[in-house]
């Protein structure tokens, strides 16, 4: 579609919404200035493949019978409540998932999309708490090599090529980039070895470059490339059970079973008493240790100890961690 029959097009739907009545063919050809240095005929030709388009795209333009001083005539009019969308609600905890999300692209390729979001947001009537969870900041640095050129050359189809591993130059045909347990990987058809391989980023040891015209990558189906992604997850783990006392309100995964409370707690444990204590069986130790931290001061781990341990090695990994202050987002 050209400009402008485009812009001919938005001044149409503008004419037809603002209106307090319905308007005659005359008076949107006097309104709209790409209607008016067309004569007769080409005028009734133009309006009437312009209202077609618009209904194709779901655009309500309703024909009216008026009155009018040379007897009944046709007016036109979209009605506001049919074309605009509904005010959009998000809950408090839905506003700051976005919050968090926006949070992981700062000084990346998102950046400015991620900014504008929190902006209209707050506008709005929502203030989400980008501070919530723990921080999953995509940061520049050597973890994260070529992630902006990577990137947009996944969304373009385009070929690239890097060293990798400092050993060999590789020639991908980008599918897919994932995140993974903290670190990004790039899934692609390597053209070198003729097969899908997954890089990691932090293991790309030069410059990304283009190697090809954009559009020329043909990806696999959803399928495909979820088989290949199966790759970077870790083998089933063992069931794990553990001794919990929560809130009533707090529903962690798994399967639990009501309990008694230990005849003898850990040191300095205290059961607050409108907690319930449950036996919590999960797919793993991790799943257990994050499920126990999402659910935050609202759950106690009771037992048993390798549990505990593994809660406490992972709330050092969590101290140790390099924080940084995070830039104010526009608001």
């Amino acid at each position: 579609m050209s400009s402008r029959r485009s812009e001919r097009l938005v001044n149409l739907v503008i004419a037809l919404l603002v209106t307090d009545r319905p308007l005659t063919r005359a008076e949107l050809r006097e309104a709209i200035e790409d209607y008016r240095g067309k004569s007769d005929q080409s005028f009734e030709r133009t309006f009437e493949r312009d209202k077609d388009e618009l209904r194709n795209q779901g655009i309500d333009v309703r024909a009216v019978t008026i009155d009018s001083y040379f007897g009944n005539e046709v007016g036109y009019r979209i009605p506001r409540s049919d074309f605009e969308l509904p005010p959009v609600q998000f809950s408090q905890a839905e506003a700051d998932a976005l919050g968090m999300a926006a949070r992981v692209w700062r000084d990346q390729v998102l950046d400015e999309s991620s900014a504008s979001a929190l902006t209209k947001l707050r506008a709005a009537g929502v203030e989400p708490d980008i501070e919530a969870g723990v921080s999953t900041q995509v940061t520049s640095g050597p973890d994260q090599t070529g992630f902006p050129e990577l990137w947009r050359a996944t969304l373009s189809g385009t070929p690239v090529r890097f060293d990798y591993r400092e050993t060999a130059v590789r020639h991908v045909e980008p599918w897919r980039m994932v995140l993974r347990r903290g670190h990004w990987y790039l899934l692609g058809f390597d053209r070198d070895r003729q097969d899908p391989r997954v890089f990691r980023l932090s293991r790309i040891s030069s410059k990304v470059s283009e190697d090809g015209p954009a559009g020329s990558v043909l990806r696999p189906g959803p399928e495909v490339v979820q088989q290949h992604l199966q790759r970077l997850e870790p083998p089933p783990a063992s069931p794990v059970t553990a001794l919990v006392a929560h809130d009533r309100t707090v529903r962690l995964p798994g399967r639990a079973e009501a309990a008694q409370p230990p005849e003898s707690l850990p040191d300095r444990v205290q059961i607050p008493d409108d907690f319930v204590v449950e036996t919590l069986t999960v797919a793993g130790m991790d799943q257990m240790v994050t499920s126990l931290l999402q659910a935050g001061g609202r759950a106690i781990l009771l037992g048993p100890p390798q549990v505990r341990r593994a809660m406490a090695d992972r709330l050092e990994q969590i101290a140790v961690r390099p924080w940084s202050h995070s830039p104010e987002v526009p608001r």
